[in-house]
């Protein structure tokens, strides 16, 4: 996935919000969520990373809201139904086609 997108972005210059850090959507289960493996990686190449889960209790992770108004691209890491109905101009690269919008990057 990051190296699908550093072929089309600068992630050194971007900010990068990660959508869902939960196992499965819809849970607050982290056992092994890949999740975190994206995180570390993006951490190494993209200028910031923010994380964000509506049901994962985590003193890193920032609000939904303040990941839109900051991020520069979003990965929607875990299908919570919360991202369903997304809006944003930000591009979002959507693995799990949560968004009905197909993976748009």
């Amino acid at each position: 996935v990051v190296s699908k997108l550093q072929e089309r972005f600068d992630l050194s210059e971007m900010t990068v919000g990660i959508l869902g850090m939960a196992f499965k959507g819809g849970s607050d289960d982290i056992r092994e969520s890949l999740a975190y493996k994206l995180r570390k990686v993006v951490m190494l190449r993209a200028k910031e990373t923010l994380c964000t889960d509506p049901y994962v209790k985590d003193d890193r992770f920032v609000p939904l809201d303040e990941v839109l108004t900051r991020a520069d691209l979003l990965i929607i890491a875990a299908p919570h139904p919360e991202y369903r109905d997304l809006q944003t101009d930000i591009p979002v690269a959507d693995m799990w086609g949560v968004t009905n919008k197909g993976v748009r990057i």
